[in-house]
């Protein structure tokens, strides 16, 4: 499938569509907080890495515990999941659910 741009736009298993869109849902959220750079920065990395593993054919799910489990405690760590509330901990949540046992450390930092 070919984008506006004439790029090639990935195809999103329909199994981890809603997942590629709670990460969405996120980067929505993280664009409006005043976060420091180095926060910002690095969120956007874990998403990032987040994505690409969400869009492979068989997602790796050790590989998105990891980049979650670090995007998470770099958000505790600045505040930014209390200031954010919901806006956050629900998507966020949302993948750790579907990373099942994997995904209980994301849950806790949620709180």
């Amino acid at each position: 499938m070919l984008n506006v741009t004439n790029q090639t736009a990935p195809n999103i298993a329909p199994s981890t569509a809603h997942l590629v869109a709670e990460l969405g849902r996120i980067r929505q959220v993280l664009d409006v907080l005043p976060l420091p750079d180095e926060t910002a920065t690095k969120s956007h990395q874990e998403l990032a890495e987040t994505e690409v593993a969400l869009l492979e054919p068989d997602p790796d799910r050790r590989r998105i515990t990891g980049s979650m489990e670090r995007l998470t405690l770099v958000l505790a760590a600045s505040g930014a999941l209390d200031h954010a509330g919901r806006a956050l901990s629900e998507p966020i949540g949302s993948i750790a659910d579907w990373l099942g046992d994997k995904g209980q450390t994301i849950r806790q930092l949620l709180g």
